[in-house]
């Protein structure tokens, strides 16, 4: 039986399922749904749903950006009302990052795109070994819960450095649609020892309002910009898009739901396990395959 968008009955069911999964797992962690999302739309859907379309690159991370904007509406929503976002750590990261990130989404379509893969692939990897040793041993838990996990302000110890790493995430963003979350839930766990429980809602909170300022960058690039402007070669398939997003409400609760539930340890080591396998399987696809 045919359904719109030309799914079966079991594609769909596959869709529906493998959106779902991807959604929970990314909100759980704070981490960019394009980690997940853009290698999946390049390699996996295509592959699993017939009837979805095979995309280039700058159409998965549009794509991967447009799905973001429901999973964490509803995630952060969620992460709000559990009291596990420092508002004044939100501000003072996305007034850099947001700025930062239109100005990179624009100059990701004169990138090449094995570059933007590579840097996709490599940044994974790089965080995944900074939280390694970051959180080896017991130390930062016994930081942490001293301070009992309640939100700190941390927008008034920003350093230049604190500033840096919020312009590199946003840049990140910008180009390829990852690292702010990851990156400030680095910074936060890592140089200011708030509880990865807090860290992951205000990370979520600075990702969202990333996401959505490259998201908007992107449409308006889509729709306004000159012919001669690389993205104008593709387009972006918004109406599976917007399938995945319905399916992303419901992850994204259940994503601030599992964080809730699940010990600080168990947390840093899922999120260093998908950093690094989607790195590494990301890079391996650019220069094997």
């Amino acid at each position: 039986m045919a359904l719109p968008l030309g799914f079966s009955v079991l594609g769909l069911l596959t869709f529906l399922v493998l959106t779902f999964t991807i959604c929970t797992t990314v909100n759980t962690f704070a981490m960019e749904a394009a980690v997940l999302f853009v290698p999946a739309f390049l390699f996996v859907y295509p592959e699993l749903v017939p009837a979805f379309p095979d995309v280039p690159l700058q159409a998965a991370i549009g794509l991967a950006l447009f799905v973001e904007l429901f999973g964490y509406t509803s995630s952060v929503s969620a992460y709000y009302y559990r009291g596990h976002v420092d508002l004044d750590a939100a501000k003072a990261i996305l007034a850099i990052s947001v700025p930062v990130a239109v100005v990179t989404r624009a100059l990701s379509y004169f990138a090449p795109s094995a570059a933007l893969k590579v840097l996709f692939g490599g940044m994974l990897i790089g965080l995944s070994a900074v939280l390694f040793r970051a959180h080896d041993g017991d130390d930062h838990q016994k930081a942490v819960a001293a301070d009992g996990g309640t939100p700190i302000s941390t927008a008034s110890t920003f350093d230049r450095y604190d500033r840096l790493v919020a312009g590199v995430g946003g840049t990140m963003a910008g180009f390829v649609a990852i690292a702010i979350g990851e990156l400030t839930q680095t910074l936060l766990t890592v140089r200011k020892r708030v509880s990865v429980r807090l860290s992951t809602g205000t990370s979520a909170l600075v990702l969202h309002g990333t996401i959505v300022a490259a998201l908007v960058t992107n449409l308006l690039l889509l729709k306004y910009a000159p012919p001669s402007f690389s993205g104008h070669s593709f387009t972006v398939p918004f109406d599976f898009g917007l399938v995945a997003g319905m399916t992303c409400l419901v992850g994204g609760q259940a994503g601030a739901f599992i964080n809730s539930r699940v010990s600080e340890r168990t947390t840093i080591r899922a999120m260093m396990v998908v950093y690094s396998l989607v790195g590494a399987f990301v890079l391996f696809r650019v220069f094997f395959l």
